[in-house]
C-alpha cells in the first residue's frame, strides 16, 4: 500500500514537473522581445527601412568635456571640483564609456599631462602649445561628432554648439583632430576659474566640448530575445536583460 501511494506521488510530482517545463517554454517563447537602448519609431525612416530616434536625435547621446589651462591653474580648478584627480596615461573613458579621450603634444608625440576629475579631462596646456585630439569609438556603431573648442565649431568656425556635428567615426574607429579651418590647434591662456563651471553650449576660451550621437545612417539593431537563463520560473518576471549598447 505504501509502494503504491509512493509510486502515484512520483508519477504526479513528474507530470507538474513535465507541464511547468512546458509552460516556461511557452512562456519563454512569448515573452515580448527586448528592445535596444534606442526604442524603434515606426513613424522614422531612414533609406526605406525603420530608423530609431537615436539616430535622428538633435540631443548628443553623451557631451565629453576638456578644460585646458597651466599645470597650477588646473591643479586649483580640480581642488574646486572637489573630486578625486585619476592621471590618465593615455586615453581616458568618458562618460559611459561609448568613447575613449585623449589629448596629444604635436611637438614631441606624447599625451599630454591630464586628469579624470568629476567627469572631466583636465588638461595641462601652456600657451600657444600645438595639440591634437584623439577619440576612439567604442561601439559597434558609427558616430557623428560635433566639436566646439574655445567657444567655436571645429568645423564651421562659428559659434560652438552641441548639434549634431559631420566628424563621422566608423565603429571601433579612431578620429585624429589637430587642425581647424582657423588652423591648427593651439592652446591659449586661459584666465580665472571660469571654464570650470561654463557648461554652456558654445563654451568659451579653456572648454574643448564633443557632442556624440549616434550616426544617422547607423544599421537598426534588431529585438532581443530572452535567453533561457533569463526567465524566471513559469516565465513571470524577466532575471536581468541582454547587455545593449547605448
Amino acid at each position: 500500500m505504501t509502494s503504491g501511494n509512493a509510486g502515484r506521488t512520483m508519477g504526479w510530482i513528474k507530470a507538474v514537473a513535465a507541464a511547468g517545463t512546458c509552460l516556461l517554454a511557452s512562456c519563454g517563447s512569448s515573452i515580448a522581445p527586448l528592445r535596444p537602448a534606442w526604442q524603434q519609431d515606426p513613424n522614422l525612416f531612414h533609406q526605406g527601412f525603420p530608423a530609431y530616434k537615436e539616430q535622428m536625435t538633435k540631443t548628443p547621446h553623451m557631451v565629453a568635456r576638456i578644460v585646458y589651462s597651466s599645470p597650477e591653474q588646473i591643479a586649483r580648478m580640480m581642488e574646486i571640483q572637489g573630486d578625486v584627480p585619476d592621471a590618465q596615461r593615455g586615453f581616458a573613458r568618458m562618460g559611459d564609456g561609448t568613447v575613449d579621450l585623449a589629448v596629444q603634444d604635436v611637438a614631441s608625440g606624447q599625451w599630454i599631462e591630464s586628469y579624470l576629475c568629476g567627469g572631466i579631462l583636465f588638461v595641462s596646456g601652456l600657451p600657444q602649445q600645438a595639440y591634437r585630439l584623439v577619440l576612439k569609438n567604442r561601439t559597434p556603431m558609427p558616430l557623428q561628432i560635433g566639436v566646439g573648442i574655445d567657444g567655436k565649431d571645429a568645423e564651421t568656425g562659428g559659434v560652438a554648439s552641441l548639434g549634431r556635428g559631420n566628424l563621422r567615426v566608423e565603429k571601433n574607429g579612431t578620429l585624429v583632430m589637430d587642425h581647424t579651418p582657423r588652423g591648427p590647434l593651439l592652446f591659449k591662456a586661459v584666465n580665472g576659474d571660469a571654464a570650470l563651471f561654463d557648461t554652456s553650449p558654445q563654451g568659451r576660451v579653456g572648454v574643448i566640448q564633443l557632442a556624440v550621437f549616434l550616426a544617422s545612417d547607423a544599421p537598426s539593431i534588431g529585438p532581443e530575445k530572452l535567453r533561457a537563463s533569463q526567465i524566471a520560473p513559469f516565465g513571470l518576471l524577466p532575471i536581468g536583460r541582454p547587455e545593449q549598447y547605448r
